[in-house]
């Protein structure tokens, strides 16, 4: 190497090297940055789909609310939909019994050849033309059902129906800040997470239900939904004749 010619001197390679070290913290800064605001995105967006797909699940509950119960709730035996202190109750026909037999007050086992279709816990409408009444089932055999409390009528095999119910619940576990859905007896699954309030109103006079809820990751956003279940509406418009 001649004499005339010089490499980086002492003081300019720290300069570059602290150029060097400006860039790269700049640029972890840049790429953390961003993936904080893709994760948020990328919670945001799961989150939004959870919501939707609660959604979707309660309004195919509530348009199936009353169907196949177009005579008990014509007799007001039963709604479609209720409230049972602060959960949302939807009713709907899961199938009908053969009755072997009249029924009489008092009696406590239903004998019918469908027994093992019933499940403890599940609802079961017992009705005629001119009456009827809702009992829970506490056991079953293969040939007969129990239910909870006697029957209080009597009801004539020849025009007498059982039919048995599906009982679908919405209500918001606070604990833990779930909202579940309750199918029969079954135990309740969750049905949203993170959720941090929940409510409901049915209007009788409109057939609207109005469902409404928040997120505990931003109470201020208000997630909602209005139903017109056309089952209860058919019954409500006979009620009106």
């Amino acid at each position: 190497m001649s004499e005339t010619q010089k490499g980086f001197s002492l003081l300019e390679a720290l300069i570059s090297l602290f150029f060097f070290l400006l860039i790269v913290i700049f640029s972890l800064d840049c790429f953390i940055s961003a993936k904080k605001h893709f994760a948020m995105l990328k919670e945001s967006e799961i989150s939004d789909n959870a919501v939707h797909t609660a959604l979707d699940r309660m309004r195919r509950d509530l348009l199936e609310a009353g169907l196949g119960l177009s005579e008990v709730m014509e007799m007001q035996i039963l709604d479609g939909v209720s409230d049972d202190s602060g959960e949302l109750v939807i009713l709907s026909r899961s199938e009908e019994l053969v009755l072997e037999g009249g029924l009489a007050s008092g009696q406590l086992r239903i004998f019918t050849p469908d027994a093992p279709s019933a499940k403890k816990g599940q609802l079961l409408v017992v009705f005629n033309p001119f009456r009827g009444e809702v009992h829970s089932i506490v056991s079953t055999d293969l040939s007969w059902i129990a239910i909870d409390s006697p029957l209080v009528s009597d009801y004539p095999q020849e025009n007498t129906k059982m039919i048995l119910l599906r009982k679908i619940c919405l209500f918001l576990d606070e604990k833990n800040g779930v909202l579940r859905r309750k199918v029969n007896a079954s135990p309740a699954q969750p049905l949203l997470e993170n959720v941090a309030s929940f409510g409901f109103d049915y209007l009788k006079e409109t057939n609207l239900v109005h469902i409404e809820f928040s997120l505990n990751s931003d109470e201020e956003r208000k997630y909602e939904t209005v139903l017109f279940p056309k089952n209860t509406a058919i019954s409500s418009i006979a009620l009106e004749k």
